[in-house]
C-alpha cells in the first residue's frame, strides 16, 4: 500500500514494502541517514508498537519498509509508523526507515525484540514421594513458550526458591531448550538439592525472569508451589538431667524430641526395658532405692534412633 503526499512541490511517499526488497545507502549518507525514535523497539506480543522517523534535511522521498504497520504524517518531514498488536514475529529482521534526496538513498534500521512472557512456568520434584534426610534430590523447572532466549545476554534466567528466599539463578547454559529460540520456546533447568530437616514442610517454587531493555520492569512470572515433606530421624529437642531423689518422693522423668514421622518412646533402667512405659514420660509415684541407676529415654522411628540418659540417685530422706 501507498500513501502520496505533497512537499514542496516534491512526492512524499511513505510506502510499506516487502522486507526482502532492501535499499542499499548512498555513498553520501554518513551523518545524512534518517533519525528514528525510539532507536530500537522492545515490545510485548500481541501489545502495540509505534516509531517516528524523520530527517534533519528537505528529502525528496520518505517512507518505512515494514511487513506489517500502518504510517501516519506528523508533519513534512517526520513520519509514524505503528501497529496496534504485534502478533508477526517477522518483525525482529527488524524494519528500515529510507529517505531520498540529493544525497542519494539513505537507510536506518529500527531493531525489533518481541518478547512474549511464558505461558506456564511448572516446577516439580522428580522420583516424587516423600524425601529422606541426607538424600539427593532433582527439582525441575520448565517454562512454557517463552521468547525469546538469547545466548550472548542470557536474557532468561530461571530463579530458584525456597519459601521467599531465593536460592539460585540458572541460565542459559544450563537449559534444555526445545523450540523456536526467536519465537516460542520451552526450556527445562534442574536444581539438585540435600534433603533437610529445614526443607520439612518448606515451599519450594521456581520463577522465569526476562531480562530485555524495556521502559518498564517485565514482571516474573512465577510456578506453582510444592510444600516439602521430609523423613528424618528424632532429634533430643529436651530431657530431664541427673537428679536426686529421697526415698518416697515421687519421680517424673521426660525427653522430648522434633522427628518425622512421629516418634515411639521407650524406657529402659540400668539397660533392662521397663515395659509399659511407651511415652515421653517415666513416672514413679513413691521412689525406693532399687529406683535408683541409670534411666535411658529411646526415641525412635522409620529413619533411625537416638537417645538421653538420666542419672538417678536415690536418698534416704536423713541423708538429704
Amino acid at each position: 500500500m501507498e500513501w502520496i503526499f505533497p512537499l514542496r512541490g516534491i512526492l512524499l511517499w511513505i510506502s510499506l514494502l516487502c522486507l526482502f526488497d532492501i535499499h542499499v545507502s548512498g555513498q553520501n549518507c554518513r551523518g545524512k541517514e534518517p533519525v528514528i525514535d525510539p532507536p530500537a523497539l522492545v515490545v510485548k506480543y500481541g501489545g502495540p508498537a509505534t516509531a517516528t522517523c524523520h530527517t534533519e534535511y528537505n528529502a525528496d522521498l520518505i517512507g518505512w519498509e515494514a511487513t506489517v504497520g500502518d504510517t501516519s504524517k506528523e508533519n513534512t518531514q517526520q513520519l509514524v509508523w505503528s501497529v496496534a498488536s504485534v502478533t508477526d514475529w517477522s518483525l525482529q529482521s527488524g524494519i528500515t526507515c529510507y529517505a531520498n534526496s540529493e544525497y542519494g538513498q539513505c537507510l536506518t534500521l529500527l531493531p525489533v525484540t518481541i518478547y512474549k512472557m511464558p505461558e506456564n512456568v511448572d516446577f516439580v520434584i522428580l522420583n516424587a514421594g516423600p524425601l529422606e534426610e541426607g538424600h539427593e534430590y532433582l527439582l525441575e523447572c520448565e517454562v512454557q513458550s517463552v521468547a525469546p532466549l538469547i545466548k550472548l545476554t542470557d536474557n532468561l534466567t530461571v530463579i530458584w526458591f525456597r519459601g521467599v528466599t531465593e536460592l539460585k539463578r540458572s541460565g542459559y547454559s544450563q537449559f534444555t531448550i526445545n523450540g523456536d529460540q526467536s519465537q516460542n520456546v520451552t526450556v527445562r533447568t534442574n536444581l539438585s538439592i540435600t534433603a533437610s530437616t529445614e526443607d520439612h514442610r518448606a515451599s519450594y517454587s521456581c520463577a522465569a525472569h526476562l531480562d530485555l531493555d524495556t521502559a518498564a520492569t517485565i514482571p516474573d512470572t512465577r510456578s506453582n508451589s510444592i510444600l516439602l515433606e521430609v523423613l528424618y530421624k528424632p532429634r533430643v529437642l529436651n530431657s530431664t538431667g541427673n537428679t536426686t531423689v529421697g526415698v518416697g518422693d515421687k519421680l517424673e522423668l521426660s525427653c522430648t524430641a522434633d522427628a518425622n514421622p512421629s516418634p515411639s518412646f521407650q524406657w529402659k533402667h540400668n539397660g533392662l526395658v521397663l515395659a509399659g512405659n511407651n511415652n515421653n514420660t517415666l513416672l514413679i509415684d513413691s521412689v525406693t532405692v532399687d529406683n535408683e541407676g541409670v534411666y535411658e529415654c529411646i526415641i525412635k522411628n522409620s529413619q533411625g534412633q537416638v537417645s538421653a540418659k538420666m542419672d538417678v540417685k536415690v536418698e534416704k530422706k536423713g541423708e538429704l
